[in-house]
């Protein structure tokens, strides 16, 4: 599988995309109309740019993966149960204890499962906030990793492998791009320099990664 260099990887995950800081916070509305909202969590997701703009992102994602011509149409089907399963699912945070965070990770789940699963979701654009799948392979780790990154304000990674998986928000870092947070099991890191990265989860010592785009 071909290896992104330091330079080309760094603009794949954040370089294409555009800086949250610089778009006007208006701008960053939802999919859905808000005028309709009815929804607790979709009336939340309309007063929050960072959910606006995950929703946005996932629609997008949704949209490239239907419209894919490689996509049979009994995959098609599936895709559109899923997503109407997926929004009842997202509704469903209103009944956790804290809302915004499963609305956050229910949102990151999905801009996952659609660039792993469909070759559709995963073009490399300017138009979107969202890069991967990524594959992480680190030293101990008997398992590869499949990552996306999502850049919103804050950044955030999404790493899954075997039954585990980590939501991670990026943190202040001098170089690279850090994702870092304190769990009930300790603490969680992965920190991005190119290529290359390091990886902590609870209970075990820090681990050396390379990072590769997954191809279509």
């Amino acid at each position: 599988m071909p290896r992104l260099s330091a330079v080309s990887l760094a603009a794949a995950l954040f370089g294409l995309a555009p800086s949250p800081q610089a778009a006007p916070a208006n701008t960053a509305t939802p999919s859905f109309d808000c005028r309709k909202a009815e929804a607790e969590i979709e009336q939340m997701v309309c007063k929050d740019t960072t959910l606006a703009r995950l929703d946005r992102e996932t629609t997008r994602l949704y949209g490239l993966a239907l419209d894919a011509r490689s996509l049979p149409k009994a995959q098609k089907k599936q895709l559109i149960a899923g997503q109407r399963g997926w929004i009842r699912g997202r509704n469903d945070c209103a009944k956790a204890d804290d809302a915004r965070d499963c609305t956050v990770s229910t949102y990151l789940e999905r801009i996952f499962a659609l660039r792993h699963g469909y070759a559709g979701a995963r073009r490399q654009d300017d138009k979107g906030i969202s890069r991967g799948p990524f594959n992480i392979r680190c030293a101990g780790v008997d398992a590869v990793i499949a990552g996306t990154f999502v850049q919103t304000d804050p950044g955030y990674a999404y790493l899954r492998w075997l039954d585990q998986q980590l939501v991670l928000p990026q943190t202040p870092a001098a170089s690279g791009a850090r994702y870092a947070a304190s769990l009930k099991d300790g603490d969680a890191l992965f920190w991005d320099k190119g290529p290359d990265a390091q990886l902590v989860v609870p209970g075990k010592p820090e681990t050396s990664c390379r990072v590769d785009l997954q191809q279509s």
